[in-house]
């Protein structure tokens, strides 16, 4: 019989201030969207005012950057996938593929033609605001965001990741500084804007190094 001093333990995945439980992922990692303002967007900051258009806003809360104002980021993570290209007028839901054989058997499948997308995950750095950028690293803070992005949006940026990693093979892609760009693409009578991603000869911190190799081990 346990005596009445002792105490009984915590749940295995209970919070508490000494640790974190081990059943924690990169799942359980609260990392907020990056939107590129359209004249579609209905987006208003914490300060009661509309997102400009053409801008980064984080998590629809925070401008980042105005429009071709570009930005120091650090690419965290990189996913590329496959959707369905459904009209943007289209009731229909986009069905996705994680790899090229899903891709290939969507494809026989469905009435729609496949295009590539990617899932990039940033870490940049910010000012003092906590709420904002919460993660102290070294003597400045930083922020994680990730944005979705398709067609222009995934030329300009994944593409451009992908080609340095291929012929930079000793050099990771978070071991130097990109700036991303919102740049405003026009075609004919119909104008929007895209992100975009061009290097740096600027290299990271080592405290950033140490998170982002800690990150990408969850």
């Amino acid at each position: 019989m346990r005596k009445k001093d002792e105490l009984a333990p915590e749940p295995v995945n209970a919070l508490s201030t000494g640790a974190l439980p081990d059943t924690i992922d990169a799942s359980d990692i609260d990392i907020p969207r990056i939107n590129v303002v359209q004249k579609t967007s209905d987006i208003t900051c914490r300060d009661g005012e509309p997102a400009p258009y053409g801008s980064l806003v984080l998590d629809k809360s925070v401008v980042l950057a105005q429009p071709e104002t570009p930005i120091k980021v650090i690419p965290l993570i990189a996913t590329k996938q496959w959707r369905e290209d459904i009209p943007y007028d289209s009731d229909d839901v986009p069905r996705i593929a994680g790899s090229e054989a899903e891709k290939n058997q969507l494809a026989l499948d469905s009435e729609y033609n496949l295009i590539e997308f990617a899932e990039i995950t940033f870490l940049f750095e910010g000012n003092d605001d906590v709420e904002v950028f919460p993660l102290p690293l070294g003597k400045k803070n930083y922020a994680m965001g990730r944005i979705n992005v398709a067609k222009d949006a995934y030329r300009q940026t994944f593409k451009r990741l992908a080609t340095f990693a291929v012929f930079n093979k000793n050099t990771p892609i978070h071991t130097r500084l990109w700036n991303l760009t919102s740049s405003a693409i026009t075609r004919g009578k119909y104008s929007w804007f895209a992100p975009s991603l061009t290097i740096t000869q600027s290299e990271t911190s080592e405290e950033v190094v140490s998170f982002v190799e800690g990150f990408m081990n969850q």
